[in-house]
């Protein structure tokens, strides 16, 4: 099964795949629709640490500690994609999913998809109808850097997990030289707005 994958250092905290979540998932389909509405949903948030970014979404984990500890039911794998899928008419927002996911990725809101207008969970669900469809999830689309890709599960982690090593080992390769480059800019920004530079 098919996974969304994550290369921190090649992340320009563009926000590119917050902006195409927001659209993919509003019901408007558009930019325009999704700026300014309230309700809009965003699965993906990218965090900044110092001068490091980082997209996080859910991990769609196997075995998933949410799926345990949902007790309306509202949590679902799909049988097909493998993605943790979450119905928000049978959520009772008891933050539960929430306490227990390691990684901080379900949110609470009131969206579009949301009953009766009350806040509700809300998370990435990997785009599941395009993937049924031959495509890619709208995050890893608009990634142009290369920080997203969406790869089989174990031959990526097995690939990534030898080449991590030897790399860390032998010290083989770089980064490309605009990422590079850009994260050596973006190091100079925090350092002057931190006044460690005039």
């Amino acid at each position: 099964m098919k996974r969304i994958f994550v290369d921190y250092k090649k992340c320009l905290a563009c926000k590119a795949c917050e902006t195409a979540c927001a659209v993919e998932h509003h019901p408007g389909g558009t930019l325009l629709a999704a700026l300014g509405d309230r309700k809009t949903e965003v699965n993906v948030r990218v965090l900044g640490i110092d001068q490091e970014a980082f997209p996080l979404s859910c991990r769609h984990c196997d075995p998933a500690e949410c799926l345990d500890a949902c007790p309306s039911g509202a949590l679902g794998r799909d049988p097909e994609s493998g993605a943790v899928i979450l119905d928000p008419a049978l959520c009772k927002a008891c933050a539960m999913c929430a306490m227990v996911c390691p990684f901080d990725a379900i949110s609470f809101k009131a969206t579009h998809r949301a009953g009766y207008g009350r806040d509700v969970a809300h998370k990435c669900d990997l785009c599941t109808d395009r993937v049924k469809a031959g495509g890619q999830p709208a995050c890893v689309e608009a990634c142009h850097s290369g920080a997203l890709v969406f790869a089989e599960y174990e031959a990526t982690r097995t690939e990534r997990a030898v080449k991590g090593l030897r790399h860390y080992l032998l010290g083989l390769e770089g980064l490309p030289p605009h990422v590079e480059l850009f994260r050596e800019l973006r190091r100079k920004e925090f350092a002057r707005r931190r006044g460690g530079e005039e």
